[in-house]
């Protein structure tokens, strides 16, 4: 028997006729885990390559392959990233690790560039095949060395956050609340009022919803975070939830034609977040300070918060206040009052 159950899980235990290198044996936390990678195992040999194999001829599909059985798989994203990975796989060649190149990595990722990706999706590439390898090199299934290490990620230039105007938000929540989407309006001022992604909102269930604050457990980082709400607010998704659901449909097709309606352009890969944008500038231009508003995002790190703190009436009237003086004076729009010959 290749599988069984032992105290730390299910142990795979197999050396497959014609298998080179080591035995496969591997625990894994539930049963159907361990029989996916015996499975692998059995297939890596019939199509004549090695699963497993600690050299450096293990190719990249095989190392997208491991890492998502002993890692990924535990991931909420890992289903995603093995596909991805598995598509880059592809795109290289799946050869053997040792035959990568850094400049074939550099190649492929000028292919992505020319093909539209961003500079953020084609960073994403090189980050996932570094850790894959990575992962590989340190549970002692690939000798080598990493061949994505030397490849540097390139530099994203800082894009300005847009974010609507008081204008802008009574226009376009007027045209929400004569939307057919009964639930496009309640999503987007759940987003608006608490800084929520949409997604976030769209996943809220009325457990979530408790002493006037709603918590947001379906995170992007995986953390919950509490944030209070207005007592109006609260009565309204409590009566608008669907029994364990707040919300029934994805109302996104609502929102973007209601800003299109009222000429909201907005950058490239923002329409989604404008709401929580325009939540954490509107907090911060009120006097909010930077650390209240890092925990009601949920970011992981306060640097992620700066990005907004340019607004903060604070920063700005410093900005006055600390500024260099000339003649003893603080300049008025650049320069003093000027007097003797030359002033007019």
């Amino acid at each position: 028997m290749t599988i069984r159950k032992t105290e730390k899980g299910w142990q795979v235990d197999i050396r497959p006729s014609g298998m080179k290198g080591k035995r496969a044996r591997r625990t894994f936390p539930t049963k159907g885990e361990a029989q996916r990678f015996e499975k692998r195992v059995l297939a890596s040999v019939s199509d004549g390559s090695v699963y497993g194999r600690t050299s450096c001829d293990m190719r990249l599909t095989d190392c997208a392959h491991f890492w998502f059985d002993t890692h990924g798989s535990h991931l909420k994203d890992g289903s995603a990233r093995l596909r991805h990975l598995l598509r880059l796989a592809h795109l290289l060649g799946d050869c053997a690790l040792s035959s990568i190149k850094p400049s074939d990595v550099v190649a492929l990722r000028s292919r992505r560039l020319a093909d539209g990706r961003s500079i953020q999706t084609v960073n994403h590439d090189l980050k996932y095949l570094r850790a894959a390898v990575n992962h590989a090199i340190a549970m002692n299934q690939y000798q080598g060395d990493n061949p994505f290490a030397a490849v540097r990620l390139l530099r994203q230039p800082d894009t300005e956050l847009s974010f609507l105007d008081q204008y802008q938000i009574d226009a376009l929540f007027s045209l929400l609340a004569l939307s057919s989407s009964s639930d496009a309006y309640l999503v987007a001022e759940l987003s608006l009022s608490t800084g929520c992604r949409w997604g976030e909102a769209l996943s809220l269930r009325a457990s979530q919803l408790r002493s006037g604050s709603v918590t947001f457990i379906d995170t992007k980082n995986g953390s919950s975070r509490t944030v209070p709400i207005s007592a109006d607010l609260f009565r309204r998704l409590h009566h608008h939830a669907h029994g364990a659901t707040v919300f029934s449909t994805n109302p996104y097709a609502a929102f973007t034609n209601a800003l299109a309606r009222v000429g909201i352009t907005l950058p490239k890969g923002q329409r989604a977040h404008v709401l929580r944008h325009t939540f954490a500038s509107h907090f911060v231009m009120s006097g909010g300070d930077l650390v209240t508003l890092q925990r009601l995002l949920g970011h992981s790190t306060l640097k992620m918060t700066m990005r907004y703190a340019h607004l903060s009436p604070d920063y700005l009237a410093d900005a006055v206040r600390h500024a260099p003086t000339i003649g003893g004076q603080k300049a008025v729009n650049g320069q003093k009052g000027l007097s003797g010959d030359g002033a007019d």
